[in-house]
């Protein structure tokens, strides 16, 4: 009896020293250039990174069980963040932690299996995952997002920049863009919301693909799917060259012409043109519908 609760005695106090490790405190600070270069590197838990007028980087939160340590360091104008495993570990379950930084901060995230939001963050962005959700905000700073299994979310302010999403499983959802918009999913939906859209390649393989916001006089917009449908709602006048092509579903438009019946096969095309503008839109789906109407 005294052996076994001897044992019990060593792994209790061993349950919790793994407890202790798995909860390690993380609270560090440098002086950063207010324009310069943020890098973060994790492998699973969580990353927020949010944007405050100091300049400096400061990190707080506490590090997963099997992390040797935390390289935390300024070279010139870029700061690195790096969480770093023990030796044959390859993943840092309960690493959680919260980055403040200057908000013009060039920000460059990556991570494996840990979610990624940003916050307050006006540089540019370069936000990697790959079994996360990705969520941040775009202002007048260039911005590419992509995860291959997670959600990828962006709330926009309606500055003009180029905003790349990407997902392989998860929806893609963007709202308050403006300028230049790319976004591609696989499996998932992919919808955008935009003030005033320039250009914008929005398509998915087997999920709908919306666009819904104003077209600026010069835009090239293309919506593409194969499986999917197709929906766009756009702010009066819409006035553009439109091209809708459904292989075997159907095509309904609010405005413009008639939609007329198909001549040989189940495939249907419309194309007209509304108003007086530079503009082109193209939509394309091959087993999906096409609607399109304007506020």
């Amino acid at each position: 009896m005294s052996r076994n609760r001897s044992l019990l005695l060593v792994l209790a106090c061993f349950a919790t020293f793994r407890a202790t490790l798995a909860d390690t405190p993380v609270d560090r600070e440098l002086d950063a250039d207010a324009h310069g270069k943020l890098e973060v590197r994790n492998v699973a838990g969580s990353i927020d990174v949010v944007g405050w007028d100091r300049a400096a980087v400061h990190v707080t939160g506490t590090l997963g069980d099997n992390v040797e340590r935390l390289d935390f360091s300024r070279n010139g104008d870029r700061v690195v963040v790096e969480v770093v495993l023990q030796k044959n570990s390859h993943s840092s379950h309960g690493t959680d932690l919260k980055i403040s930084a200057p908000r013009a901060s060039v920000t460059d995230v990556s991570t494996v299996s840990a979610d990624i939001t940003a916050t307050g963050i006006e540089g540019e962005q370069r936000l990697n995952t790959v079994s996360g959700t990705v969520k941040t905000e775009a202002y007048a700073g260039d911005l590419t997002v992509a995860s291959v299994s997670g959600e990828v979310t962006v709330q926009g302010h309606g500055r003009g920049a180029m905003t790349r999403a990407h997902s392989v499983s998860g929806d893609v959802r963007l709202a308050g863009l403006a300028g230049q918009v790319e976004a591609q999913a696989v499996s998932g939906a992919v919808e955008v919301t935009a003030d005033k859209v320039a250009r914008a390649t929005l398509n998915s393989i087997s999920g709908h693909v919306s666009l819904r916001g104003a077209l600026d006089e010069h835009a090239r917009v293309e919506l593409t799917t194969t499986s999917g449908d197709v929906a766009m709602l756009l702010a009066s006048p819409a006035a553009a060259d439109y091209d809708l092509t459904t292989f075997s579903g159907a095509i309904k438009s609010c405005f413009g012409p008639p939609v007329p019946e198909p001549r040989n096969g189940p495939q249907r095309q419309h194309q007209f043109r509304e108003g007086d503008s530079d503009a082109r839109v193209h939509a394309n789906t091959m087993s999906g519908s096409i609607s399109l109407c304007r506020q």
